[in-house]
């Protein structure tokens, strides 16, 4: 057992060590893992989020939120805590990456009431509109995707009447592509996201760039579908340049 607990966290460090490589770290001695999130758009300090891991780790027991304190160096342990509690996130599994995507969500939320109100009412119609026409493309890393009803999920959105395109494929990693009208790709992904993932990230987001962009076209048609292989994946993208850009995203190039 305590063989297994060891092996088991070592490889969900070494991947998350991966996805975060300037914003993790951990200390053995005192099992306490360390995050810290950056907000890019501001000067503000990063918000940091420390863990304790118990030694029964992943097998038995829940990390155990030590500090937590937001970009503005306000206290959030009591919120962490509770959003924490709120994901149901199952004993006897990985959890840490989905405790931090929490914990970048809750602190992103705690920014928005922060905003200019007086400048958000002004520009809203104007923003709404330009939204409302955008079309949004992600590239998503998983660990793996291997259960039949979320390979399912991922080729089959639930919202009527999605506009949707892409590429899905299983196994170990796994790699989803979704491009189409922003609140069907949105929609669709917070859909997949709030499934139990071990590892659950984006790797390219058109939001992202500041740039329109237009839909991604690929040879298999409209629509979702799944393929083998990594290298199918990239056969399937029509435009060369965004083939580019997927190899980029998943670290091949």
């Amino acid at each position: 057992m305590a063989t297994e607990t060891a092996e088991r966290f070592a490889a969900e460090l070494d991947l998350l060590l991966a996805m975060y490589p300037e914003s993790l770290s951990f200390s053995p001695k005192a099992r306490e893992l360390k995050y810290s999130h950056c907000d890019e758009s501001s000067a503000k300090s990063p918000a940091i989020l420390t863990l304790r891991l118990p030694d029964t780790y992943p097998l038995a027991g829940f990390p155990e939120v030590i500090s937590a304190t937001g970009h503005d160096k306000e206290d959030l342990r009591s919120a962490t805590k509770i959003a924490f509690c709120s994901i149901g996130a199952p004993v006897g599994e990985e959890v840490i990456d989905a405790l931090l995507l929490v914990f970048m969500d809750l602190v992103s939320s705690r920014e928005r009431p922060h905003q200019n109100t007086t400048t958000q009412a002004a520009s809203q119609p104007e923003y709404n509109e330009r939204n409302a026409l955008a079309n949004r493309t992600v590239i998503i890393w998983l660990h793996h995707l291997l259960n039949t009803n979320k390979r399912k999920l991922a080729l089959n959105p639930s919202m009527v009447g999605s506009r949707i395109s892409g590429i899905t494929k299983p196994g170990y990693p796994g790699v989803l592509i979704f491009s189409g009208e922003r609140s069907a790709v949105e929609s669709h992904v917070s859909e997949l996201r709030n499934q139990r993932w071990q590892a659950f990230q984006v790797r390219y987001d058109t939001d992202n760039t500041g740039v329109p962009s237009e839909i991604w076209q690929f040879k298999r048609g409209a629509g979702i579908c799944e393929v083998g292989s990594m290298s199918d994946v990239a056969q399937s993208i029509v435009d060369p340049q965004l083939k580019e850009i997927f190899l980029s995203s998943i670290g091949i190039k």
